[in-house]
């Protein structure tokens, strides 16, 4: 067994998620994604690589995860990730929910929502940061922004300013 370095990445998701603290909102609305987060800084980071070298499972999904991560503005469709890790949809499908818990749907929405939630905590105005990470539909994206965080974009980026002004 071999101990790995923490990167930066897998640090500022850990610490985003002890962050949360004792908070049964921040846990309710937040505490899945952060959870997500670190379990995506796991794969992307050297305990990632360490896990798919000791379990020999994973490289095809980090693979696909990675693309993801890399063009979240972009429509990447199933078909076009399995055909990028050479599995058929039906595999490709099973593989990622094996390895995620979530289909590579579920995953690449919430991987656009972090995304923009961060965007949007960072500044940057609600429509923007839909678009940047590939909402065409504003109206789409503040209904799954609000499922996944239990307030609409406006509400969230307006809680996160007075927080800031509080602190």
């Amino acid at each position: 067994m071999s101990l790995v370095n923490w990167d930066d990445n897998f640090a500022d998701a850990l610490l985003r998620l002890l962050q949360l603290g004792d908070d049964k909102t921040d846990i309710a609305v937040l505490g899945e994604s952060r959870l997500r987060e670190l379990y995506y800084a796991v794969l992307k980071g050297d305990a990632g690589i360490s896990a798919r070298r000791a379990f020999g499972i994973g490289n095809e999904i980090a693979r696909s995860i990675e693309y993801l991560s890399l063009n979240l503005g972009k429509n990447v469709t199933i078909d076009e990730l399995a055909s990028l890790v050479g599995m058929s949809r039906a595999v490709f499908h099973r593989k990622f929910k094996q390895a995620t818990r979530m289909s590579p749907i579920q995953f690449m929405k919430s991987m656009r929502l972090n995304n923009a939630a961060m965007k949007i905590a960072a500044g940057m105005n609600v429509s923007e940061a839909a678009m940047a990470v590939g909402y065409v539909s504003s109206s789409q994206f503040s209904r799954e922004f609000k499922r996944m965080y239990g307030q609409s974009p406006k509400q969230w980026s307006q809680s996160k300013a007075l927080l800031e002004n509080i602190a």
